[in-house]
């Protein structure tokens, strides 16, 4: 599932703002229920920004969805995933993922500071067949 109800979803967990006309999203639902979302923006070729929020168990052909869509799809090097300091779950989340911290703005979060996360494509686990074939994501 794609499109601008996911952002919204993605927004009321993380924070921020959702834009649908420079933002791309891809969302897991249960039971007719959005548990899991991405929204993703700022590609520049090399890179693309991504904001991750999960209220449920993530799928292996989701995990694999959303590392092929930047990855694959989109082309990118890095993936970028800003989280604040104070966050301890997600900070959790992004790092068993595989992401790295790579810097720190200091005091540009409401309540601290912005951890910069990263994880490079050749540092992804996530692209093997193990995690489905298909991208069944927005625009394929």
């Amino acid at each position: 599932m794609s499109g601008p109800y996911v952002g919204q979803w993605v927004t009321s967990k993380a924070g921020g703002v959702f834009s649908p006309a420079t933002s791309t999203t891809i969302g897991l639902e249960k039971d007719g229920e959005v548990i899991a979302g991405v929204i993703y923006e700022n590609w520049n070729g090399r890179s693309i920004v991504a904001h991750m929020a999960a209220t449920g168990r993530l799928t292996r052909e989701f995990i694999g969805a959303i590392f092929r869509y930047a990855f694959v799809k989109c082309g990118v090097d890095k993936v970028i995933l800003p989280i604040s300091s104070t966050n301890a779950k997600s900070n959790k989340f992004a790092q068993n993922l595989g992401f790295t911290e790579e810097a720190r703005l200091k005091d540009a979060a409401a309540d601290g500071d912005v951890i910069l996360y990263t994880l490079k494509k050749s540092d992804c686990r996530f692209l093997g067949e193990e995690y489905g074939k298909t991208i069944s994501t927005p625009g394929t």
